[in-house]
C-alpha cells in the first residue's frame, strides 16, 4: 500500500523530471536557433555547409560501436539486420548493417566486402521485413514515414527513364 508521503515523493519526482525535460527542451530550441543563424552566416559568406558529412561519419561509427560481440549469435542474417535496425531506430546503409551484424556474431557470405554487401542487399530486398528508404538505405516498414515497398524502386526507375529520354 502506498502512503500519502510516498505519493507526495512520487509527485515531486515527476514534477522535477517534467521541469528538467522542459528546461532541456528550451536549451535544444536555443541551440537549434543558434545553429540556424550560423548556417545563414556561412551561406551569406559563400562558404560551403557540409555538416552532414561529419554526421554520417558519426552515425556509422556509433552504429557499429553500439553492437556487442555475439549480440546476434544464433540469428539469421535477416533476423540480425532487423534487430540492429530496431535497436538503432533509424534507417541504415547496407554497409553499416553488414558491419553491425558481423560485429554481433553473424557472418555474411562473400569473399570481398563488396560481395558481402551485395549478398546482404539481395537478402534485404527479397524480404518483406525491410523497406528501402532510398538508394542503399534500409529501414523497417512499420516505422513512421516508411515508403511503401515499391515506392523507392518506382521512383528510381522513373528517374532512370527520364535520364535516358
Amino acid at each position: 500500500m502506498v502512503t500519502l508521503s510516498q505519493k507526495d515523493s512520487l509527485m515531486d519526482k515527476t514534477d522535477v523530471l517534467r521541469q528538467m525535460i522542459a528546461d532541456y527542451q528550451k536549451k535544444i530550441d536555443l541551440y537549434q536557433a543558434m545553429i540556424a543563424e550560423w548556417e545563414r552566416e556561412l551561406k551569406a559568406q559563400g562558404a560551403p555547409i557540409d555538416l552532414m558529412a561529419d554526421e554520417k561519419k558519426k552515425t556509422s561509427g556509433d552504429v557499429v560501436s553500439s553492437v556487442r560481440a555475439y549480440q546476434f549469435f544464433n540469428k539469421s542474417q535477416p533476423e540480425a539486420a532487423k534487430a540492429l535496425l530496431e535497436s538503432v531506430g533509424h534507417p541504415l546503409l547496407t554497409q553499416e548493417i553488414v558491419d553491425g551484424i558481423e560485429k554481433g556474431g553473424v557472418s555474411v557470405g562473400g569473399k570481398t566486402p563488396k560481395d558481402k554487401k551485395m549478398n546482404l542487399y539481395t537478402i534485404l530486398q527479397r524480404s518483406s521485413e525491410f523497406v528501402r528508404w532510398k538508394r542503399d538505405t534500409w529501414g523497417i516498414p512499420s516505422w513512421p514515414g516508411a515508403p511503401k515497398r515499391n515506392d523507392v524502386a518506382d521512383g528510381e526507375a522513373q528517374s532512370a527513364e527520364a535520364k535516358s529520354a
